[in-house]
């Protein structure tokens, strides 16, 4: 069969047309799609960019007009809330939770660059605005030898003896007898979070981690990841938001503020969501010489993740829950966002629990397709959770599978006259006189192409394409596939012009890093 991206092309920008370019009023009354607003426009945006290779960026096939009412709309999403101080030392965040005055510290610091002999970054509790680096340096010492601790001594001196020196001393002695009195009393500290709800009716939603994160994803994609489109400010007080729904004691991220206060039970979703807002944010941190650390709870994390392992050898979102292809993947991604202390990876030494993890996957393929768990039929967008999963584990798909078979498959579910693809093939076998039972009536439901299993299949074939040219030119071998078959000419020239994706992301590799890199100490003395 063959697979026609231009005809899914035009699917995305149909729906970009008919749906994501329009401002719909604000009302009360929810609808079923506006829980999955923001990462509808992720969907969009990440399979316009996938397929076509050539493509460095949106602007290329859509309007100006259209990016950046893309970028108003999810910008709109973004809620802001205080939290009191009390709440912050009642569980325990004091140590990494960020206050205002620390987030304009940072960014300060971040601003001026490396620094120099008088370089004014002032410390807490200091009483005089001398230069940091040369309050150290002891005065009247008779047999100093150092040059340059003499020439900083004679600096200091000549600070001192200014004028400058003497009002700013006698400006810090007039503030403190104002502070004595009731008119000037010291400010509190002042704590601010943000998140991405999924959709501007904020009375209605809250702001989540997965909401979050497919707004972060929605910004790298458009190219808004400049100080003007997102601060470092905002970037901060995002980071304060994760922070916050992370469990000290049971080493778990909660879904939302709301599910953090009343203490429900974690999910490996969320976990994987969180982890990826870190590593997105740690990126746009470092391209604005912002050295924060943000993984500090690897530990309890990768304990937590590992309670959810069954004896079957998958993962469930909750310790003792069902084994799911799904939660599978996001419990394999997050254990690869995590490190260990001497930087290696939780999976790579253990080859027990990686031999578990293939067969159990490996089981997941019927005769036909991919199926997400034990006694469920076949599903075109688990294609994507269960090999995503096994390329995570670096594996070769064409060892382990009939990748052909699994091609054919994804590809019988695209819809060859209005484009996208649905969850199951696609059949022209049921008549309008022909009577039919509830469950046919069901599968002919599951035979409507929708926005999610078009960017999930064509996720999993860029996947394939890619994992076989990968261990093609590792091996030298040449159009081999299993069972000695070949892959036809025209459906290789077709997915070549691919992207291949992040198997953590479904985005553009060239959009992110394959891992994360090293965490740097955070800049604030705390």
């Amino acid at each position: 069969m063959d697979l026609d991206l231009n005809l899914h092309e035009k699917y995305f920008l149909n729906t970009i047309k008919e749906k994501l370019a329009k401002n719909t009023p604000d009302t009360s009354v929810s609808s079923k799609y506006e829980s999955i607003f923001i990462s509808g426009i992720f969907w969009v945006l990440s399979g316009l960019t996938i397929v076509r290779k050539n493509r460095k960026s949106l602007d290329e096939v859509l309007d100006r007009k259209v990016i950046d009412t893309l970028y108003s709309l999810v910008m709109e999403c973004l809620e802001k809330k205080k939290i009191k101080k009390k709440y912050i030392y009642k569980l325990k965040k004091e140590k990494y939770f960020l206050s205002n005055e620390d987030i304009d510290q940072i960014i300060g610091e971040s601003q001026s660059g490396p620094s120099g002999l008088y370089a004014v970054t002032c410390s807490r509790g200091e009483d005089r605005g001398l230069p940091t680096r040369c309050k150290n340096v002891p005065t009247g010492h008779k047999k100093m030898c150092d040059e340059k601790a003499i020439l900083t001594e004679e600096r200091n001196a000549e600070f001192i003896a200014s004028p400058e020196c003497s009002n700013r001393v006698e400006g810090e002695e007039s503030n403190k007898m104002v502070k004595m009195t009731s008119v000037g009393k010291r400010k509190k500290k002042r704590f601010h979070l943000c998140g991405f709800s999924p959709c501007k009716k904020s009375n209605l939603y809250e702001a989540n981690v997965i909401s979050t994160l497919s707004a972060i994803q929605v910004l790298f994609l458009l190219n808004k990841i400049s100080e003007e489109d997102i601060s470092t400010k905002m970037i901060l007080e995002m980071y304060n938001f994760v922070y916050f729904l992370f469990d000290e004691k049971k080493g778990f991220y909660h879904f939302s503020l709301n599910n953090a206060k009343f203490q429900f039970d974690g999910d490996i979703r969320f976990m994987f969501c969180a982890l990826s807002v870190l590593h997105f944010l740690s990126l746009l941190l470092k391209k604005r010489n912002v050295h924060i650390s943000l993984y500090n709870n690897d530990e309890r994390c990768a304990h937590w993740i590992l309670t959810c392992l069954n004896l079957d050898g998958g993962f469930s979102n909750v310790p003792g829950s069902e084994s799911h292809a799904g939660t599978t993947f996001c419990a394999i991604n997050s254990l690869k966002l995590l490190r260990l202390r001497g930087g290696e990876n939780y999976l790579s030494n253990n080859g027990l629990l990686r031999g578990k993890l293939i067969r159990w996957l490996c089981d997941r393929y019927d005769n036909f397709g991919i199926n997400g768990r034990i006694g469920k039929d076949h599903d075109v967008c688990y294609a994507w959770w269960v090999l995503g999963s096994l390329v995570a584990l670096k594996t070769n798909l064409t060892e382990l599978f009939n990748v052909k078979i699994l091609i054919t498959f994804i590809l019988m579910c695209q819809d060859k006259e209005k484009g996208g693809f649905s969850r199951t093939a696609i059949k022209n076998n049921v008549s309008g006189n022909k009577p039919f039972n509830f469950y046919d009536r069901e599968n002919l439901s599951h035979q409507e192409a929708d926005l999610f299993h078009t960017f999930f299949a064509l996720c999993a074939i860029s996947l394939i394409y890619h994992n076989f040219c990968h261990y093609k030119k590792k091996n030298r071998k040449r159009f081999q596939l299993f069972g000695g078959d070949v892959i036809p000419q025209q459906l290789e020239s077709t997915l070549a012009q691919m992207v291949n994706v992040h198997v953590s992301f479904a985005m553009p590799l060239r959009m992110t890093y394959s891992a994360p890199f090293p965490v740097a100490d955070c800049v604030c003395d705390r």
